[in-house]
């Protein structure tokens, strides 16, 4: 059995990673696991590339050995590094295409906002990609590959002691990276389970996340078998830092900062990130030194010019050494630019979008919003508001940037302008008015609160009126003869026993304004009364 302590730290966190995703492919997978997926995928595609980074400075150690060296041994150990770094390379990119496949074919592509698939929970055609019909898909191409790196480097590399098992029972060194789950520990009393070979075990019921997990994995198992050999080669990574000048360095995120807000900066020694005994100071003050870069924050008071002073201090080559270095910067007054995407005032009880920014505080700028009326909400990207004002009258709106104040705009509020009534037949292609008299057999008439034309283009998801209640008389010869009522927009002639020259009255009695947040808001109407006649 392979022992613990051949591994590094680094592999022993990825074997971990491996066990959780066995353990989450068994469950049924929610919205929350397929975030987890995704976090864990990220994180070995990061520890892939850390890992073939390694084993790339690896290999040109051993060349630079061998080139020192001038030994035969040395040639010939570089030879088989390189042709086992060539087998490493071709199989990682024959499961980086069949990463891609999954992506394009099952994930739908990648999404630009996100960075990750765009259909992450897509099972069925994980299945037909990776399984197939008959068992002829990508994984069981791709198995067999798997498997056979682990017999190349036995083969090829015994005579560095690295014996294939005996036994199945024993591991060996470089264990088979595509098995099924009849030696899972974690299924063995799930008959089912228990008898899925590789492929069906892995991509079977696997969302696509899931599935570009388990192929991230196993290549970084198999950059984990060549770091070995190459070790075993005589390949070390080196992490030594050559130089031949030493410079006091600073770089600052912004040379122009608001009052009130942070100036933040980096000093260093360029070509020293390993150096621990450094320490630094600014304007004479320690400052916290981290793998060789000193954190410099500094919270302007006042406008105009400003400047700090750092020092570098550390034994370089026996003798006690100061750099000194000294950065000028400007601090101005922050000012919040705060534009109308609708370029009209705000109406109450509506969603008024706005756009703010802050061109002093630059990338810095991650802003808050608040509102003494009514509620600010955050839009989709950055600087984006939109103000739902509850009252009339004034509106300010509050912008921080990293919890400090930045500036105020008010707004002047205004109500929502009230409807038009028109009156329709009941499929709205005739307009019923006075002087536009309608038939004795018409079936009804359609009353509807139409919004104002200015309102409507300016906020068309605010805009969306019903009528709820109407009063309808009847005239005839002058005189009232039948009075009802209605719920809703709509009016039934047929309940009125109609003659030509009878004349009607309609009073809308209620409208309501259905807003965007789906509110349900009384209307105020100037103009209720609308008449027309029948011929």
């Amino acid at each position: 059995m392979a022992s613990a302590a051949k591994l590094t730290p680094r592999q022993r966190m990825i074997n971990l990673m491996y066990l959780v995703l066995t353990a989450l492919l068994a469950l049924q997978v929610s919205s929350s696991i397929i975030d987890k997926f995704v976090f864990l995928n990220q994180s070995l595609e990061h520890s892939l590339v850390s890992a073939r980074s390694a084993s790339e400075n690896a290999l040109e150690s051993l060349k630079k050995k061998a080139k020192t060296e001038r030994q035969p041994e040395w040639a010939q150990a570089v030879k088989r590094a390189e042709a086992l770094k060539k087998e490493t390379v071709k199989l990682i990119t024959e499961i980086d295409k069949v990463k891609r496949q999954l992506i394009n074919e099952a994930g739908g592509g990648i999404d630009e906002r996100t960075g990750s698939v765009k259909n992450p929970k897509e099972e069925t055609k994980v299945e037909e990609l990776m399984i197939g019909g008959n068992k002829n898909g990508l994984g069981y191409n791709l198995g067999p590959k798997l498997n056979a790196y682990s017999d190349y480097l036995y083969k090829e590399f015994k005579d560095k002691n690295f014996q294939k098992p005996k036994s199945p029972e024993d591991e060996g060194f470089f264990p088979y990276l595509a098995v099924g789950n009849e030696n899972n520990p974690l299924y063995k009393f799930q008959p089912i389970q228990r008898d899925k070979d590789f492929v069906e075990a892995n991509f079977g019921q696997t969302p696509v996340v899931a599935a570009l997990a388990v192929l991230t994995q196993k290549q970084n198992e198999i950059v984990r078998y060549e770091q070995m050999v190459l070790k075993a080669l005589g390949a070390v990574e080196t992490k030594e830092i050559k130089f031949d000048k030493v410079i006091a360095f600073a770089s600052a995120e912004s040379n122009t900062v608001a009052r009130g807000t942070e100036y933040t900066a980096d000093l260093l020694l360029t070509a020293t990130s390993s150096r621990t005994d450094m320490k630094m100071y600014v304007n004479g003050n320690p400052i916290r030194v981290k793998d060789g870069v000193g954190d410099v924050t500094i919270t302007p008071t006042s406008t105009g010019e400003a400047s700090w002073s750092g020092e570098i201090k550390l034994n370089l080559k026996g003798k006690d050494t100061t750099f000194k270095i000294k950065k000028e910067y400007k601090v101005v007054e922050p000012v919040l630019l705060v534009l109308s995407k609708s370029k009209f005032p705000l109406y109450q009880n509506c969603a008024n979008p706005l756009e703010t920014s802050v061109p002093a505080l630059g990338a810095a700028y991650q802003p808050a919003f608040g509102s003494n009326n009514g509620s600010a909400v955050p839009g989709a990207k950055l600087g984006e508001v939109t103000l739902y004002p509850r009252n009339l009258g004034p509106c300010v709106l509050s912008v921080s940037s990293g919890g400090k104040p930045v500036g105020t705009t008010e707004f002047v509020v205004r109500p929502v302008p009230p409807p038009d009534i028109v009156l329709s037949n009941r499929t709205g292609t005739t307009v019923i008015n006075v002087e536009n008299p309608i038939p004795a057999n018409i079936p009804g008439v359609s009353i509807q609160a139409k919004a104002e034309p200015t309102f409507a283009a300016t906020l068309p998801n605010e805009a969306k009126y019903r009528v709820t209640q109407l009063e309808v008389k009847q005239f005839r010869g002058g005189r009232a003869i039948k009075s009802s009522r209605f719920n809703g927009g709509v009016v039934a002639l047929n309940q009125f026993p109609t003659k030509p020259g009878d004349a009607f009255q309609i009073k809308v009695m209620g409208v309501q304004r259905v807003n965007s947040r789906g509110e349900i808001l009384p209307v105020k109407l100037r103009d209720y009364l609308r008449s027309f006649t029948v011929r």
